[in-house]
């Protein structure tokens, strides 16, 4: 039974998220990230020399091996993303990438032969997402009945951040998918399933291997310590991703970037900034602070597993030097944790049946997450803050620390004028009839 449920939650979520998803680049990130993705399946090789015009502007990467440009990212995203191309790929148009701007006004560059292929590898996230939502659901299954279960997927999956984010190219959802992947399998004593899950979430986010509490839970209740080859694995696959591109193991290509020892500053700006906040963007994960302690006074192990990840992953989101994602919606940084923290949340949920009040109070938090993923939707974001702050001397800082003018009041400002094929989605521009692609 519980197959037959995780099954057409896959479905559901895949379908609602690919009909969504943008299939299309936004930013400099994803376009790095596709470049590599298309050389590795047109060419064999990881460069994206033809982006050293955008390298000199933003910093996408470092020259290695072989005097080439890679890209700074990590392989998870880019082999995933290559492997649907070529078996999507078609002989029609080639895709091009219309550059922003505000970035340079070379106008149009092709990155790709095949549009088609290219439209689906870039909605390759609607799959992790949907994983994600699948994962979360069989986990919860195990503990709560099927009506808290079922609510609680559906409050993450449509009414927080992670459907912006599986709409779009980042590599974060598929380290967010196999993250919650990896707690299911600690959560059913298979340690070495939990082990190489996290390996492999560490593919697309290295810093997923603070996940170590999750197998650690696993390996203890098994006593199978040997179970940690899978996450051993995945930091193989890094360390030679790594040497192909710059020869070298410990080299990603972020140059001076690092982390940075103002971590007050950033736990204010991912936790409760106008701009950024986690609970501004997915409101109903507050009730992951009462989940949390719910689930600990009941199940200590696997709370303490999943409450040390998330607060792991904050402090380390928070000490970033660029803590606030970037030019980028929402709280990218800590989006591989959000199912972690659904998961937390659905105790809260599960107590508020029978109580009213309590039920109003997650159904308004749930909607509330609802109502900004659909104002992200109704059209590109970046445009809201690419005219506030480029064109109309908004200062950046204020678009993440004011609330009149956060990312989120532009964006809603911008809707003034809005019209139906400013939709944020590629298929839903197309369906519409006369808005093109």
């Amino acid at each position: 039974m519980n197959r037959k449920i995780a099954i057409l939650c896959f479905l559901a979520f895949a379908l609602f998220y690919g009909v969504t998803s943008r299939a299309d680049l936004q930013l400099t990130d994803e376009a790095a990230v596709f470049a590599s993705a298309v050389s590795l399946a047109e060419q064999g090789n990881l460069s994206i020399d033809e982006l050293r015009w955008l390298d000199k502007i933003i910093n996408l990467g470092d020259t290695g091996v072989g005097g080439h440009l890679y890209a700074k990212y990590f392989p998870g995203n880019i082999f995933s993303a290559a492997a649907v191309y070529r078996l999507a790929q078609s002989t029609d148009a080639p895709f091009l990438w219309h550059v922003p701007q505000d970035i340079s006004e070379i106008g149009a560059v092709e990155l790709a032969s095949s549009n088609r292929g290219a439209r689906v590898a870039l909605a390759l996230n609607a799959v992790f997402g949907a994983l994600a939502m699948t994962f979360l659901l069989l986990l919860l299954l195990r503990r709560f009945d099927w009506k808290t279960a079922l609510v609680t997927v559906l409050f993450v999956g449509v009414g927080t951040d992670w459907w912006y984010q599986s709409r779009g190219f980042l590599s974060e959802v598929g380290a967010g998918a196999l993250l919650i992947a990896s707690l299911y399998f600690a959560d059913r004593r298979q340690p070495h399933a939990s082990g190489l899950t996290l390996g492999l979430s560490l593919l697309f986010r290295p810093t997923n291997l603070i996940g170590l509490p999750i197998w650690l839970k696993a390996a203890w209740d098994k006593k199978s310590l040997g179970s940690v080859w899978g996450i051993l694995l995945g930091g193989f696959g890094l360390a030679l991703f790594n040497w192909i591109r710059f020869a070298s193991p410990l080299n990603f290509g972020y140059r001076e970037e690092s982390f940075t020892p103002n971590l007050l500053d950033g736990l204010y700006g991912v936790l409760l900034s106008p701009g950024r906040s986690l609970f501004l963007y997915s409101p109903i994960l507050t009730l992951a602070i009462p989940g949390a302690w719910l689930f600990y006074k009941k199940q200590k192990s696997i709370a303490l597993a999943a409450a040390l990840t998330a607060i792991f992953y904050i402090l380390l989101a928070a000490s970033w030097h660029s803590w606030d994602g970037g030019w980028s919606w929402g709280s990218r940084l800590l989006t591989p944790i959000l199912p972690l923290l659904g998961f937390l949340s659905a105790p809260a949920i599960d107590s508020a049946w029978g109580r009213r009040g309590d039920l109003a109070v997650a159904l308004i938090l749930a909607l509330l997450g609802f109502g900004v993923g659909l104002m992200a939707l109704a059209a590109n974001p970046l445009d809201s803050l690419v005219n506030a702050v480029v064109y109309n001397g908004v200062d950046y800082n204020l678009t993440v620390n004011s609330v009149q003018n956060s990312w989120l009041a532009l964006q809603i400002q911008s809707l003034k004028d809005w019209r139906l094929c400013r939709l944020d989605a590629y298929a839903l521009r197309l369906w519409l009839g006369n808005c093109g692609g």
